[in-house]
């Protein structure tokens, strides 16, 4: 297990990178405007720079190298091999799916800013709303590409499968994606408390290769 900080490393610079684009596009002002898209807010309007999502885009594809790599190397800390195999396959397609995601919310909220532009409200959410609806397969192919493996990571930890112990489940991203993600109901509606719900799934992600970094492993390898 010599060798992994790098990796872990790796996968906080990933994480990082797509955290940027999520707060971009979550620091807006964050009274809803719909019921079918719920990431979309008020502060998405036309006051909203388009050159947030173009670079929200360039990050997401610049950091899926760096985050496949935090998450592939996750696998070796499986102790059978054909969990091992299951979790490593499962680990290179989380990146792709976080992407997806970004993609197809990048692509809604495109959809609003440039119509209320055009000073057309009514066409800015349908036509939002009709995006988001045109990519619901993508979107539920995307979030099981990113829960899948999360799951599997839990579980074989849960079983004994993995060289940590059952309290590396208190740094699993899923405990702190949820910590992250309920500031919305603990603190007043802000761009800021908008910009931390949008931030937590990488946030939860970083703090888990945070802990990779710092934690030794069976046999006192990092």
């Amino acid at each position: 297990m010599q060798g992994n900080r790098k990796y872990w490393i790796s996968g906080l610079v990933g994480c990082a990178l797509f955290g940027v684009g999520d707060w971009l596009l979550g620091y807006v002002d964050p009274q809803p405007v719909s019921e079918v898209f719920s990431v979309l807010k008020a502060g998405h309007g036309a006051d909203y720079s388009l050159w947030k999502i173009a670079l929200t885009l360039l990050l997401g594809v610049i950091g899926v190298p760096f985050l496949m790599a935090g998450c592939v190397r996750t696998a070796e800390l499986v102790t059978e091999e054909k969990r091992k195999s299951v979790l490593r396959y499962s680990m290179m397609l989380l990146p792709v799916g976080w992407l997806l995601i970004h993609f197809t919310v990048s692509c809604g909220i495109y959809a609003y800013a440039w119509n209320m532009r055009k000073g057309d409200p009514s066409a800015a959410l349908s036509m939002s709303e009709d995006v988001i609806r045109m990519f619901q397969g993508t979107q539920i192919a995307a979030d099981l590409l990113a829960v899948i493996p999360l799951f599997l990571l839990v579980t074989f930890t849960l079983r004994n499968k993995t060289a940590l112990k059952k309290t590396s489940l208190l740094f699993t991203p899923f405990l702190w994606m949820a910590l992250f993600s309920a500031v919305k109901f603990l603190v007043p509606a802000t761009p800021f408390s908008n910009g931390i719900d949008t931030f937590c799934m990488n946030a939860g992600m970083m703090v888990w290769f945070g802990y990779l970094s710092v934690k030794k492993t069976e046999g006192g390898a990092k």
